[in-house]
């Protein structure tokens, strides 16, 4: 005899609140079944990283001045947000040490959010603060770390890990928030 776990879907709530419920198998049932064990962890929602206020601000200056749609820029605040939380989070690995943190670029869609988040900026300094845990500057960049793809591929690695959802749409155009011709400027505080 073997034990096969199922959920058990009489129990009401969400699928995080479900349990894995044991029937038992005959020993030929056992054999033939193939099973894979793995923990499904709740993906967060990014726009839970900010009050309703300032997640409703940063989408309507995106619709308001970029001309795209409510769930276009919906969308791009909340893999914003994720990018934002991911920075911050390997910010205070290095215990905010700019020297020692290891760079992650946003994707062009993104940076063009980050751009128009910065317009309102008390709200931004608040999300930063909030997402974050400091203050996010923007500083253009350009090297082979990112022009060959690493970088990009830490950013989503570094994103998935804050257990938010990543979008990788928005995410997966290869290219670079900065042109060819970016500065690299001083790494300050």
């Amino acid at each position: 005899m073997g034990t096969y776990h199922h959920m058990n879907s009489a129990i009401p709530g969400s699928a995080r609140n479900r349990v894995a419920a044991p029937i038992q198998l005959s020993a030929l049932e056992a054999k033939m079944t193939i099973t894979t064990e793995r923990a499904v962890a709740a993906v967060r929602e990014p726009r839970d990283l900010v009050t309703p206020e300032m997640f409703r601000l940063m989408v309507d200056d995106v619709v308001t001045f970029d001309k795209v749609t409510r769930p276009y820029a919906e969308h791009g605040v909340e893999q914003f947000l994720v990018f934002l939380k991911a920075w911050g989070d390997t910010m205070a690995e290095v215990d905010g040490d700019p020297a020692r943190w290891v760079k992650f670029p946003p994707s062009p869609a993104v940076d063009k959010i980050w751009h128009r988040s910065m317009m309102r900026t008390r709200t931004f300094a608040a999300v930063c603060d909030m997402v974050a845990g400091r203050y996010m500057h923007h500083l253009p960049i350009m090297d082979e770390d990112i022009r060959s793809g690493q970088a990009s591929e830490r950013a989503i690695s570094a994103m998935r890990a804050t257990g938010y959802r990543v979008d990788l749409e928005w995410w997966m155009d290869g290219k670079s928030c900065c042109p060819e011709n970016c500065a690299q400027p001083p790494m300050t505080v």
